[in-house]
């Protein structure tokens, strides 16, 4: 009777599923760990001017508010009330660390010139809790015009003073103001009551100016509410439109609202528009992107 074969090789050991699961436990705890590092800088330590952002003043006694928003492309708006100015913008630092804000409007040929900018230094505080503020030191007069202070009436000064501080580097005054983060804003509308709506101006017209560097359009909703760009600014109201009379509602900046009242027509498929006594023709289009591409 043969003895039983005994094996040579080494035992089998069995795997251990912690082994295993060890790298993926070390990619989860650094990914978790990314996003509370990330999660915390963004409540915390946000720096970003990116957002909107409201100035409160006051003006002729009234309590006014203007805003600035800044997207991921560069592009800035500054919004006075349903009137709002595109424009574009930079971040640098001046030659002593200081962070500076640069914003470019175009467009601006009625007041003789094509362009204009504004600079800003300026700092950022707070946290993402709804309190995040931006201290700005306004160089180039975009608020406040430092070189004209001196003559300007007793009210006017005042009213400057009740909006912001200033300090005086080289001889030179600079007005110092606080701008707070508005994570809901939203243009002021206001709708008119009893309004008509002409069915044959729903849609987007536009005015092509190839010899220009904006369109003009003009969007009529069947709720009531209105969007034009117009040569260098973008409005946003609503409107009332009967028997060749428009008149649209604007917020201004003290929050109370202006008629504005525009005529039109229709000849031959085309929208006549006439503003200030001078006509324009207008097509329907479908572009839905008119007003990205309006002001250009």
């Amino acid at each position: 009777m043969s003895e039983p074969s005994v094996s040579t090789a080494a035992p089998r050991r069995a795997s251990s599923p912690f082994r295993l699961q060890l790298p993926v436990i070390i990619a989860a705890v650094i990914l978790i760990v990314s996003i509370l590092f990330f999660g915390c800088w963004e409540l915390f330590f946000n720096h970003s001017v990116k957002g909107t952002w409201t100035l409160h003043f006051i003006l002729n006694d009234n309590n006014c508010s203007v805003s600035y928003s800044f997207e991921d492309d560069k592009v800035c708006y500054f919004h006075n009330g349903g009137s709002i100015r595109k424009g574009t913008y930079q971040l640098s630092q001046d030659e002593d660390g200081h962070q500076l804000l640069t914003m470019t409007y175009q467009n601006f040929r009625d007041f003789g010139t094509p362009a204009v900018t504004h600079q800003l230094r300026y700092t950022i505080e707070g946290t993402a809790f709804g309190n995040r503020k931006m201290k700005c030191t306004d160089i180039t007069g975009m608020i406040f015009d430092p070189d004209n202070i001196g003559s300007e009436n007793e009210e006017a000064v005042a009213q400057k003073k009740a909006a912001a501080d200033f300090i005086e580097e080289n001889g030179t005054r600079y007005y110092v103001f606080t701008m707070h983060e508005d994570k809901n804003y939203a243009t002021s509308t206001k709708p008119i009551e009893g309004g008509y709506i002409d069915k044959e101006l729903l849609g987007i017209w536009l005015e092509k100016n190839e010899d220009s560097t904006y369109d003009n359009t003009f969007a009529f909703y069947e709720d009531g509410t209105i969007q034009i760009t117009y040569r260098d600014r973008i409005y946003k109201g609503c409107y009332t439109a009967y028997n060749g009379e428009c008149i649209f509602n604007l917020a201004q900046v003290d929050g109370s609202f202006a008629n504005i009242l525009i005529n039109y027509e229709f000849k031959e498929g085309k929208l006549i528009i006439t503003i200030n006594d001078v006509p324009a023709e207008y097509t329907r289009t479908d572009d839905i992107c008119a007003f990205e591409t309006g002001i250009r």
